[in-house]
């Protein structure tokens, strides 16, 4: 059915499926949507392609039988260690006996694109941040504008082309074909950031399974992006190395009694949980247990800071910085953030999109619904107006995608 909507969320721990449509007003409507155990990936990345097609399939047939449909496309997610972004301009003279329009938008960003791109990678994105009029900087929208010639700064996305093939090959496996690829930080920032936070100017952490993956915007616009390689699996892995206890029971310790304030927890408050090998339950101390998460997310937030000052965008985020996806979820660790970093910290829930439940509006669908959020503007039956200073740039992106092959 052409008019379905499809997004694939792939993460290191968890795979999950949205299936919906527009309806005859607009409206976004939720048919169905599935997680499954992830397989067959490493910090976001495919290393075992049977696996990883194999945990796929789970969570998209489980997403069919909910919707009652069999869907034939979709968005999908990527991200990883080999994603990598430049910075690019492209300059051209614009015509003098019209406004500048969607010609020289196109030919423009087409100038921007023609970088050398190493032979083993592929494009992704090419995001126009801000273009330049006549020597009139700062412009957002320039058609309609007059001039002689337009410039854009442009922000490229480029990623390893074995490693966007093994992914897309997972997702075709299941007779399914990739409409389009975007990076999850991005799709994570259009689910859980408000039109104000990005033109003040904020940073959007979404901490995943086995990445961080940190986008900074400015002006409206994305301005940098990165991936840390850690998550909230190394809080699991501290959990179950100190205490001697499994892996799913520490994924278990953390998410129910885990805590990144250690200081707020009583001391005599105990926890029972099995260790290895049938040995009887052994006893943990609540505040040792955040004692180790609060260690393992000092780090994290330490890494965030790093990489915000490394932008050299530090002093320009007024709304601060915003935390999202699974990783988020530790109690207290925006307070630690504040605490630690000086700046705003919040954690980032997808706005409401359609009739999604409110149940499903938690952090680590933000990746999942911002997919969907993308995928809803370019859905050719939706008017859906976009974001005050956002139309142009997803015009464009959305552009960019039918460009460029694959």
């Amino acid at each position: 059915m052409s008019d379905l909507i499809t997004a694939i969320d792939v993460g290191t721990t968890k795979i999950c499926t949205f299936i919906g449509e527009m309806t005859p007003e607009n409206e976004f409507h939720l048919l169905g949507a599935a997680c499954s155990r992830s397989r067959g990936l490493r910090r976001g990345v495919v290393v075992n392609i049977a696996a990883a097609t194999e945990a796929i399939a789970e969570s998209i047939e489980k997403a069919e039988a909910k919707a009652g449909v069999d869907i034939e496309e979709a968005h999908v997610g990527i991200v990883g260690g080999h994603i990598s972004f430049e910075s690019s301009s492209g300059v051209i003279a614009a015509p003098r006996n019209r406004a500048i329009d969607w010609p020289e938008i196109n030919r423009v960003l087409a100038e921007a694109q023609a970088v050398p791109i190493p032979s083993d990678r592929d494009i992704i994105h090419v995001i126009a941040r801000t273009f330049t009029v006549d020597g009139q900087e700062g412009v957002q929208e320039p058609i309609g504008m007059q001039g002689r010639r337009l410039e854009v700064d442009a922000y490229i996305v480029t990623g390893a082309r074995t490693a966007i093939g093994n992914l897309k090959k997972c997702i075709e496996n299941n007779g399914v074909t990739v409409k389009t690829l975007v990076l999850e930080p991005l799709a994570s920032g259009e689910a859980v950031l408000t039109p104000e936070e990005r033109e003040a100017g904020v940073a959007v952490a979404d901490i995943g399974g086995g990445t961080t993956d940190i986008a900074i915007y400015l002006n409206g616009a994305i301005w940098h992006t990165t991936i840390l390689k850690i998550g909230g699996n190394h809080f699991t892995s501290d959990l179950a190395t100190i205490l001697h206890t499994p892996q799913p029971v520490a994924e278990k310790l953390k998410a129910r009694y885990g805590h990144a304030l250690p200081e707020l927890i009583p001391e005599n408050e105990t926890v029972n949980a099995p260790g290895f090998g049938g040995k009887p339950n052994q006893t943990y101390s609540r505040q040792f247990i955040a004692e180790i998460l609060s260690a393992r997310a000092e780090e994290l937030l330490l890494f965030i800071q790093r990489e915000i000052n490394r932008s050299g965008y530090g002093d320009l985020l007024s709304a601060g910085l915003v935390l999202t996806g699974g990783g988020s979820r530790l109690p207290g660790l925006d307070a630690l953030g504040r605490e630690m970093l000086g700046i705003p910290v919040r954690i980032g829930r997808p706005a409401p999109l359609g009739d999604i439940p409110k149940e499903m509006l938690t952090p680590e669908n933000a990746c999942g619904v911002g997919l969907l959020l993308q995928a809803v503007k370019e859905n050719p039956y939706s008017t859906r107006p976009e974001p005050s200073g956002s139309s142009l740039m997803s015009k464009i992106s959305r552009w960019m995608r039918n460009l460029l092959p694959g």
